[in-house]
Formats: structure tokens, sequence, C-alpha cells
């Protein structure tokens, strides 16, 4: 499965390389309140955005991930708990029936 996204990346990277050089004419990127301008590679905010955007779809990924990683953290504390509790209780379990065998028996 890893290698799978590795290769996709790479094509993703290399697409983006080829979408870098054909589209190297400038352009001017203004911010709108204020009077600001700048010129830059077409392929600079476009790459950008996209980069942005996958950080913003990996964070919200990350946070969403994190309910369930909080629920598994509970589910094995719980198990532990609970397997702690069983061996207990068959420590318990072996006392009980060593002494039940250590009563002499009543012959009627």
């Amino acid at each position: 499965m890893r290698a799978i996204g590795l290769f996709l990346l790479l094509l993703l990277l290399i697409a983006a390389v080829f979408f870098s050089m054909a589209n190297r004419e400038l352009t001017s990127i203004g911010i709108w309140p204020l009077d600001v301008r700048q010129d830059m590679p077409l392929f600079l905010p476009i790459l950008g955005a996209l980069a942005l955007g996958f950080i913003g779809g990996w964070i919200g990924a990350w946070r969403k991930s994190g309910q369930v990683r909080k629920q598994l953290r509970g589910a094995m504390r719980s198990h532990r708990d609970a397997t702690v509790e069983i061996d207990r209780l068959k420590g318990e379990l072996k006392q009980a029936q060593s002494t039940a065998t250590d009563v002499p028996q009543i012959a009627a």
C-alpha cells in the first residue's frame, strides 16, 4: 500500500514539474484591499494553492483521526483492565479449588 502511495506521489511531482515548465509566463498577483502587486511565474500561485489545499486536507484528516485514536486508546485501556481482572479471578478460582480439595471428606 505504501509503495502505491509513493508511486502516486512521484507521478504527481512529475506532473507538477511539467506544469511548471509549461506555465513560466509572468503574471501579476495583487492583494485586493492593499495596493500591493507582485509579478511571478504563473505556476507559483497555482502550485502554491494546490500545496495549501493538500496541507489543509492532511490537517483535517489528522484531526478527524484524532477522535478515532482517542476511542482506540480507551478501548485498549478497557481491554487491559479486563485482562487484569480475568487473571485475578482465575487466581482466586484456583485458590478456591485447591482449598476445596484439601477439606477432608466425611464418609457416610
